[in-house]
């Protein structure tokens, strides 16, 4: 039986057989993970699943509908190091803005600072903007291009060591290499 064009991509495969494979494959997936991560915010109480059943339905079929079909591959060395970065540097951060801005004097110098980003993966780049704020006074305020403008609790520290062990951590984790001949 023939397929009719309509229903063929460029290498001949039905897109409707695969459609269906990636979406069922990825509705399953991405609502056990989300019901998992449900679980865990309410931390296992039964009567909260009255809303939980709703919301994790919906973020599904969104996340679904709205995101790609296939996570990038992550290397699971990297996503040791990531993790471990990932949690060192979130409890850095914390301690070190509490100590600026709860303890005597308020010792910050807040300001802009323009960073010139190393990977190209669009993925690790929402990553590597996502995990910017852990880092100690630093928040991504904007993405411009291969430049992001952070938000600095104290222009006198110059974050680009720890924003570049960042980076490569994030370019670890998808397998890349951020590229730093050119600076």
């Amino acid at each position: 039986m023939d397929t009719p064009d309509c229903c063929m991509d460029l290498n001949g495969t039905t897109r409707m057989a695969q459609a269906h494979r990636t979406t069922l494959t990825g509705i399953v997936t991405t609502t056990v993970i989300l019901a998992g991560i449900w679980w865990l915010i309410v931390q296992g109480r039964a009567d909260a699943w009255l809303i939980g059943l709703p919301a994790v339905a919906l973020a599904s079929w969104a996340s679904i509908r709205l995101g790609g079909n296939e996570l990038p591959a992550l290397s699971p060395g990297g996503l040791v190091v990531f993790t471990t970065l990932f949690l060192r540097e979130s409890v850095r951060g914390g301690i070190d803005v509490a100590q600026r801005t709860l303890g005597p004097g308020l010792r910050i110098e807040p300001g802009f600072h323009r960073y010139r980003l190393h990977i190209s993966n669009p993925a690790a780049r929402v990553l590597l903007i996502n995990c910017i704020g852990l880092l100690p006074g630093t928040l991504a305020a904007d993405l411009d291009g291969d430049h992001a403008e952070l938000h600095l609790l104290d222009t006198s520290v110059n974050p680009d060591q720890q924003l570049l062990q960042l980076e490569q951590a994030v370019a670890r984790l998808f397998g890349l290499t951020a590229e730093t001949s050119d600076d």
